[in-house]
């Protein structure tokens, strides 16, 4: 039985061709991922002036944690109400599940994100300053990501 290596007698300039093939292949599947995904719903301009409302809206609500949360119950459930809306919104776009998974997962009320932080605030009835302070962080940071992947969508051709 003959065993010899699949690249016995490989000299410099072959292994620089692998290498250089690898480098290539690499990048271009990095640079697909930078770019507007396939089979995506165009940009829309309602949707990334909601999204950026509903951020705005969700920190301001947020910073109110340490109050009772019976006495923001009436914004909370106005600010849940709008979510709703615009994830419905979402739903009727051909092509838009992640934008569509991103804002649900962002308002489970059982995650651990905006959804999970009214729960929780419900629950316990106020909510303590440093907590807030970092779960304000994290879902701004997840409304980042929704908002970015909005701008990277291909503009529709009017």
């Amino acid at each position: 039985m003959n065993s010899t290596p699949l690249f016995r007698n490989t000299g410099f300039s072959q292994k620089l061709f692998y290498f250089l093939f690898i480098a290539l292949v690499s990048s271009s599947i990095s640079f697909q991922s930078c770019s507007p995904a396939r089979k995506m719903s165009a940009q829309d301009s309602h949707t990334l002036t909601a999204l950026e409302s509903l951020k705005i809206d969700a920190i301001s609500i947020m910073k109110k944690g340490a109050k009772s949360f019976g006495s923001m119950e009436p914004q909370v459930i106005e600010y849940k109400a709008k979510m709703n809306d615009q994830i419905e919104y979402e739903k009727a776009k051909e092509n838009n599940t992640k934008t569509v998974q991103m804002l649900e997962i962002l308002s489970n009320p059982e995650g651990s994100l905006l959804g999970g932080f009214f729960t929780r605030w419900e629950n316990e009835g106020k909510l303590n300053a440093p907590f807030i302070k970092e779960i304000a962080g994290v879902v701004s940071k997840n409304f980042d990501k929704v908002i970015n992947l909005e701008k990277k969508k291909k503009k529709s051709k009017m």
